[in-house]
This record gives structure tokens, C-alpha cells and sequence, in this order.
């Protein structure tokens, strides 16, 4: 199987989507090491549970703090990631209808995890009449990055797991 070729059918900057993916990993490892786990529905799985996370950290989350920061929040605000859906009976896209009411944070959170979703569950390789927008799709992965080097700034307990050298120190 020819990995390269499907990684450019993405139509999306490789380098992103590799910084991309491999950020998320590791921040959901270090999240279960820290200690911010659910049990998955057999109650056995480990799942990293991103809302407890959210919620110790929300009050902490100024986009304010930097202009980077503010940019990738604001973009991910007023464009928010979509959601794949089923619409009579054809894949398609739509806004999570769930986010109104949370919290900057907790929207934040969920967004990195649509993005993943999308990327990750192939909902992101391109699909017969839905408009491919490279220059979104790499936007999308960008200022997730910079929102999960944030929350890892926020959370020590978390970039303590994320980054082995620091338990050593």
C-alpha cells in the first residue's frame, strides 16, 4: 500500500497533518497518564476523558495571551470544524449543534477532536460533490496544533506526561 499516495489524496500539507497527528497522540497518551480517564462502554477501555480536562481548565484559557492564540481561536469560533454526518443515506457535513452554551475551552477541546475525527475516520479524503478546500483543511490543522500547545502550557500535570524528560527533572 502506497501511504504517500493516499497522504496526497488528503490535498492538505503533509508536514501539518504529521504535526498534527502526532501532537494529538501524544496529548491523549498524556492525558490518561495524568489521570483524566473514562472508561469506554464495555467499562474496561481507557478513553481520555477531554471534558474533565475542560473543565479543570477552562477559567485558565485567555485567547487574549497572544495574537497566535487569538487567531486560532477566533478562526476556530467563527469556522468551526464540521462534523461528518449521514443525510439520507449520503455522507455529508454539518456544524456540531451541540457546542452552543459551552465554554471557549470546552469548544476548543471539541474542535480538536472534530478535526482529528475527520482526518483520522477519513471523512477528509475527498468525497463525490463536497467541495475540497485544501487551504482550510491545513488552517483547520494549524491552529488545532497551536490550541493543543496551549492547553499543554495550561496544564502542567498533563505536559509533565506529554513530555518524559520533564518526570526526570
Amino acid at each position: 500500500m502506497d501511504y504517500r499516495q493516499l497522504l496526497k489524496q488528503l490535498n492538505v500539507d503533509e508536514e501539518a497533518v504529521m504535526e498534527f497527528f502526532v501532537a494529538f497522540s501524544r496529548f491523549e497518551f498524556a492525558l490518561k497518564q495524568a489521570g483524566y480517564l473514562k472508561s469506554g462502554k464495555d467499562g474496561r477501555k481507557a478513553e481520555p476523558d477531554w471534558h474533565a480536562f475542560a473543565t479543570k481548565y477552562e477559567d485558565k484559557f485567555d485567547p487574549e495571551k497572544e495574537p497566535q492564540l487569538r487567531e486560532a481561536w477566533d478562526y476556530l469560533d467563527e469556522e468551526p470544524p464540521k462534523t461528518q454526518v449521514v443525510v439520507h443515506g449520503k455522507l455529508d457535513f454539518e456544524l456540531d449543534k451541540r457546542l452552543a452554551g459551552k465554554s471557549p475551552f470546552d469548544k476548543a477541546t471539541q474542535a480538536i477532536k472534530t478535526v482529528r475525527n475527520n482526518l483520522f475516520h477519513g471523512g477528509k479524503f475527498p468525497i463525490s460533490g463536497v467541495v475540497d478546500d485544501p487551504a482550510r483543511k491545513t488552517k483547520l490543522l494549524n491552529e488545532c496544533t497551536i490550541l493543543l500547545e496551549e492547553m499543554l502550557e495550561l496544564a502542567p500535570d498533563v505536559k509533565t506526561e506529554f513530555y518524559p524528560t520533564l518526570k526526570s527533572q
